[in-house]
Order: structure tokens, then sequence, then C-alpha cells
């Protein structure tokens, strides 16, 4: 005689239906970490929290987490999200003091900026992140040449993909002068 299995969980369908979801206990598991980062607030029914936690679930999944590290900050923004939703909320409540209402669109700015950057930090996680090269010190030999200004990568192609050579041109270069060293005296404060 075999027992059945029994779901671990289930949830109704949003549509209304009679329709259940099994889900399994890592989902559940997860599930339940990202209810906790959500405010339940007392005026909310069962459902309504449940379509909270379900929405929270799908902005998780949106952010496609690939590694640990990527599902805890997924978990924080998830979490940081909701909550300067929540002080936006707030601040617009009918009966809010100015006070009241000028403290929640502070914490909700913060927690936008929080977002901002744990979204900064997982794109460079991802390899994502704009990438800055800065040049400090050139030296240029007698006879070289040196480029000025900014240069961009991923220019024009030829029709064999090939990229575009640069063309040189002799008459317009400018020789390169070493500048004369000259003293300074400082003076002494009084």
């Amino acid at each position: 005689m075999t027992k059945s299995k029994k779901p671990d969980a289930s949830i109704a369908s949003q549509d209304g239906g009679d329709e259940e979801f099994e889900l399994p206990k890592e989902a559940l598991a997860e599930l339940n970490e990202l209810a906790k980062l959500l405010l339940r607030d007392g005026s909310l029914s069962d459902e309504e929290f449940l379509q909270q936690i379900m929405r929270a679930a799908r902005q998780f999944n949106g952010l496609k987490p690939s590694d640990g590290a990527e599902h805890m900050l997924a978990q924080q923004m998830v979490g940081a999200h909701a909550a300067a939703i929540e002080c936006l909320r707030r601040a617009a409540l009918p009966d809010q003091t100015f006070e009241g209402r000028d403290m929640a669109f502070k914490h909700a700015h913060k927690l936008m900026a929080l977002y901002a950057r744990q979204l900064e930090t997982l794109n460079k996680h991802r390899g994502k992140g704009q990438q800055k090269v800065t040049v400090e010190h050139v030296n240029v030999e007698k006879g070289g040449q040196a480029i000025v200004g900014n240069v961009e990568t991923g220019g024009s192609r030829d029709a064999n993909n090939k990229p575009r050579e640069l063309e040189h041109k002799t008459d317009d270069t400018v020789p390169l002068q070493n500048p004369k060293k000259t003293k300074v005296r400082a003076r002494k404060r009084k």
C-alpha cells in the first residue's frame, strides 16, 4: 500500500476559479521569505495579502537571479521596493500631517536611492556595468603620435565586417615639445 504524497502547500488561482497550485517546500520557503518583507496592514484581507505576496514573487522572478548573491540581492530589492511604495502610500493619506508627509517622502526617497544602488550592484555583478578606463600618464617619444580626446570603440565596419582602418595624415600632425621648467619662489606668510 502506497501513501499518496500530500502537497506542501496550495494556493488558489488568481482568476477566481477553483484550481489550486501545488508548491514544493523550496518554493513555499521562498514565498514565506518574501512575505516577511511585506508590511501586512490590518486592513488587508487574506486574499489581498496573498495578491501582494504573488506580486512580490513576480517582481523577484522578473529579476531572474542566477546565483546565491543575486538571489539575496533580488530579495533585498523586492523588500526595498515594497517599503518605498508603502512610504509613498502613507505620504498620500488624506489626513496626513505635513511632518508625517515630509518624513514619508524622505524615507521613500532614501529607499528608492537604495533600490537604484542595488540595481547598479546587480548589473555590475552580471558584468553589465559601465566600464571606464582613465589614462593618467602618456609618454610620446620623438616621431610618435598620440590621440587626445574621447576614443570610442564599436565604430562603423565595412562590408566584410572588419573595422575601418584609421587614416593617416602627415600634414596635420603637431610636434610635441617638452615644456620648459621654471622656478617659482614661494612667499612666506605672515
